[in-house]
Order: C-alpha cells, then sequence, then structure tokens
C-alpha cells in the first residue's frame, strides 16, 4: 500500500497517536467513551459504558473554551459535517490538558443527525514546548534588539521591541512595552 501524492486531493493530515474515542448517539444525548475519555473528562468508567449526557461532559470542559465548543458542536450537527477543534479539559486525574478533538456527524436513514464518534489527542506536551520556543526566541530577539540600539539602527530597534511584543502577547504576559514620551 502507498500513500497519496502530496499534490492530490486525497492528502490527509498527520495526527498524534490517538489518547481516547467517543461516540455521542445524538438522539438519545447518550456520549459513550473508553477509560482515557473517563480520566480526562472527570467522568466514571460506568458513566461512559451507560453513556452520559452530552451537557455531563462538557462540564469538564474549561469555561472559557465552552461557547466555542458548543458552537461548533451545534455546527457540525446542522451541516452533518466534521469537528475539530483545539481545547482545554480539567479532571481530577488528568489536571489541566490541551486537546484536539476530532468528530464527524452521520445522519440516519431519513437524513437526521444521529451519530457522532471522534477521538482526541493530548496537546498539552506540545503547547510546553511551544512555551518553551517562545521564551527562547524573546531571548534572541532582546540580543538582537540590544546589538541593533548600540549601532544606531532606531528602525530596527522598534520592529525588534514589536516582535518582543507579540510573543509576550503569545505568552499571555501583560506588555512590558514602555509608553513613549
Amino acid at each position: 500500500m502507498t500513500s497519496a501524492p502530496e499534490h492530490s486531493r486525497n492528502v490527509h493530515m498527520r495526527y498524534p497517536p490517538i489518547d481516547g474515542f467517543w461516540t455521542w448517539d445524538i438522539k438519545r444525548d447518550r456520549v459513550y467513551g473508553d477509560a482515557n475519555l473517563s480520566a480526562y473528562f472527570d467522568l466514571t468508567l460506568e458513566e461512559f459504558s451507560h453513556g452520559a449526557p452530552l451537557e455531563r461532559w462538557m462540564q469538564s470542559i474549561e469555561r472559557e473554551d465552552q461557547p466555542r465548543v458548543r458552537l461548533a458542536i451545534r455546527k457540525a450537527i446542522e451541516r452533518r459535517s466534521g469537528f475539530r477543534e483545539v481545547y482545554k479539559v480539567r479532571s481530577e486525574k488528568m489536571g489541566l490538558r490541551k486537546i484536539l478533538a476530532v468528530g464527524q456527524c452521520y445522519v440516519d436513514g431519513m437524513g437526521e443527525a444521529a451519530l457522532y464518534p471522534g477521538w482526541f489527542v493530548d496537546l498539552t506536551q506540545d503547547a510546553a514546548c511551544e512555551e518553551h520556543s517562545l521564551r527562547e526566541m524573546h531571548n534572541h530577539v532582546e540580543q538582537a534588539k540590544e546589538i541593533a540600539q548600540s549601532i544606531g539602527h532606531d528602525m530596527l530597534s522598534y520592529l525588534l521591541d514589536n516582535i518582543q511584543e507579540e510573543i509576550h502577547q503569545r505568552l499571555g504576559e501583560k506588555s512590558r512595552r514602555r509608553k513613549s514620551s
């Protein structure tokens, strides 16, 4: 078996190893999942084996991410399409984790949304690597800015200052930029 050429329409995105699976029976509002899903979403294995209401599952999603995730789910159901979202979940067992969830809405014989299977991967380690990389970039940009200032390149120093501001924003830190007088 060979993979599709890159220029083909059938190129698929590559994902890291899958950490958990679910199936949501939309009509009965029951989410079924595996042990990993249970650990990440703070539900018992019994709840997932018998099916838990979607709302119970949603409680583990960080409050700030819930509206966006709800909207993406609603759109996937309305459009009978796929779902792909990155969001944070919190559980006693796993703590705060950043995950990528991918699902697909399937219809029954009447064309009504019926099943919504999906899977997720834990991106928390990738997020930590991203933060480390941003901090490294900040240090390099700081050095470049000092060099630019020492040789009198004010415009370059200003541009590097803007890059540092962007890095601070991505790190979620408050701006350290001094206001001009």
